[in-house]
């Protein structure tokens, strides 16, 4: 028998601390379990990868028996577990719960199931209840969860300027914190400051990290909670001022959004084409699988040139590929590649553009029925057993294979290919053409600190609307 399990916790913490994870996974294993699905999301979340592919496996028929210690483990949601159950019962899975057993395809156990995803339903949301009047409460008392850089928490967990001494800089936190905003109104850019402010004192700083953290109202004296939106919450920002000692003053804040914009500015322009060139996207670094920004050179040629993102970075950040890579051979060896692999692509599609398709008779459907029967009585009978085992090899032999191919979409798609094979085809076409039609072949390029171009194929886009 195919027999999976499905354990879930909703965090880590319950995993590593409790122990509650391989609690679980102990127990399904000793109930019979071959394999165990395991999710660390709240079961509020319908969208678990492992809970949907377990779903997957049995809306495929590729399951006879699920075990999970508790119905909740299933979800928190009353419609997320009814949908899951009848999954089962459609499919023909035998749904086996540990802690109460039940049975789905009984009224009575369809009433348990119903009551127990009721009270798990239930179980969440005074969980959640509880958790926002502790977080208003944690709001009103002024706390802070991460204090930004330059200030530390107090015993009521209120920010308070950090007194505790930096050892390269022999400063306080609070001190170096104002010599990063002098620097950041007297350099030219924040990848000035980030780098300065490594070399000088080891402390890491991204771009996009040190502009965050200089439009903090915390620095500014004043405790706020919801600046930052979140989807799917909308809620209006909540700002308490003058709670600690700031950082910066009014001037020193106007003076800042001056820079950032004159910052802005200098780095783009409303006519922007930073990432409108052919394989825009698709390029990666081989040795730290980032992407890779186009330059140019300050000759009068403006050769492009390809160079990881995280060359300039600082601390653990650093990647070594310092290889510039023009960007017009990286195309050129694509294209190469393209032509020359065309007929391992044609030889690929041959084989993707075909399924199997199991014509469900009316003698299988019949030998279903009765296999279901066979499994509810859930026996250890040893003939019952034999009986379950033999009508399966019955239904499988009398699985018909048939062979379907969507002709239209693969001869468009070996038409396609066809033509990116030829040479002269890539000649003819300008630079927003070449970026379109890379993009149906190209799937990443990989470059590493040599210089070697590794292309990766994939086939045309019209493959994935092809339907059996």
């Amino acid at each position: 028998m195919r027999v999976y399990g499905y354990a879930r916790v909703s965090t880590q913490e319950q995993a590593e601390e409790f122990d509650a994870l391989n609690q679980q996974i102990a127990r399904l294993k000793t109930a019979g379990a071959t394999e165990v699905f395991i999710d660390i999301e709240s079961g509020r979340n319908d969208g678990r990868k492992q809970y949907n592919e377990l779903l997957k496996l049995a809306q495929q028929n590729q399951v006879d028996e699920i075990i999970i210690t508790r119905v909740d483990r299933l979800g928190r949601s009353v419609i997320t577990i009814h949908k899951a159950i009848e999954i089962f019962v459609k499919h023909n899975v035998n749904l086996r719960v540990l802690d109460a057993p039940v049975d789905p395809n009984s009224p009575f156990g369809w009433f348990s199931i119903n009551q127990m995803s009721g009270l798990a339903e239930f179980e969440s949301r005074l969980l959640s209840q509880r958790v926002k009047q502790g977080n208003e409460y944690f709001r009103q008392q002024l706390k802070f969860c991460v204090p930004p850089f330059g200030y530390a928490k107090d015993k009521n967990h209120r920010l308070t300027p950090n007194k505790n001494i930096h050892e390269k800089s022999d400063k306080t936190y609070f001190e170096l914190a104002k010599i990063i905003i002098d620097l950041t109104l007297e350099m030219r850019s924040l990848k000035d400051v980030c780098n300065y402010i490594y070399t000088a004192y080891e402390v890491v700083f991204t771009v996009a990290g040190l502009r965050d953290w200089v439009k903090n109202l915390a620095l500014q004296g004043h405790t706020a909670y919801f600046i930052k939106k979140k989807k799917g919450i909308n809620r209006e920002p909540i700002i308490n001022f003058n709670t600690h000692e700031a950082l910066i003053s009014a001037a020193t804040v106007d003076a800042i959004q001056h820079k950032l914009s004159a910052n802005r500015k200098y780095r783009s322009s409303a006519k922007s084409t930073r990432g409108d060139y052919p394989l825009a996207g698709l390029i990666k670094c081989t040795h730290c699988e980032a992407g890779m920004y186009r330059n140019f050179s300050r000759h009068k040629t403006r050769t492009e040139y390809m160079r990881c993102v995280n060359y300039n970075k600082p601390g653990k950040y650093h990647c070594e590929n310092s290889k510039c890579a023009r960007l017009r051979e990286i195309i050129a060896k694509t294209i190469a590649a393209l032509c020359e692999n065309a007929p391992k692509l044609i030889h690929h599609l041959e084989n993707q553009s075909a399924t199997t398709l199991v014509v469900n008779t009316k003698e299988i459907e019949n030998l279903t029925n009765e296999l279901s029967v066979l499994r509810g009585l859930r026996s250890s009978n040893r003939d019952i057993i034999q009986a379950i085992a033999k009508i399966e090899v019955t239904i499988n032999t009398l699985s018909t294979p048939v062979r379907i191919v969507d002709r239209n979409a693969f001869e468009n798609a070996k038409r396609k290919i066809a033509i990116a094979s030829q040479a002269t085809f890539w000649e003819s076409l300008d630079d927003s053409e070449l970026r379109s039609a890379l993009t149906e072949f190209v799937e990443k390029i990989e470059v590493d600190s040599s210089g070697t171009i590794t292309p990766t194929f994939k086939l045309p886009l019209s493959l994935s609307s092809m339907r059996p």
